[in-house]
């Protein structure tokens, strides 16, 4: 994901994951569904519970998630599926939270002032 100009910051537990999240500002966390210890259900509730704002992701190959994830999670990616799919889902995910911050500004609408086109 560094090569599409996002900082990514990784963690190798759930757990660490969870407090990497504590520490920094992070605008989107993309966490595994089976993990041994803390399962993505549990990272993404437990991200919830810091900043309900995060959006969070969760990445599986199984498609029998639990019903408590869908609670937590405003996204899942198949970990088959193309990595478009997850980069397309990443930036929805950030245009939604950031709204227009994320969009460049209108143009500006020239107007006469004085014979003047000024814009």
């Amino acid at each position: 994901m560094e090569t599409f100009g996002f900082k990514v910051l990784t963690a190798s537990s759930g757990e660490a994951g969870v407090k990497l999240a504590a520490v920094n500002a992070i605008d989107l966390v993309i966490t595994d569904y089976e993990m041994p210890g803390m399962n993505g259900e549990t990272v993404a509730a437990a991200i919830k519970s810091i900043s309900p704002a995060i959006p969070v992701i969760i990445f599986s190959g199984s498609t029998l998630l639990s019903h408590r994830s869908y609670r937590n999670a405003d996204a899942f990616c198949d970990k088959a599926g193309s990595r478009d799919r997850l980069l397309g889902t990443i930036h929805r995910l950030l245009h939604e939270k950031h709204g227009s911050m994320l969009q460049p500004p209108p143009p500006l609408e020239a107007s006469d002032d004085e014979r003047r086109t000024v814009a």
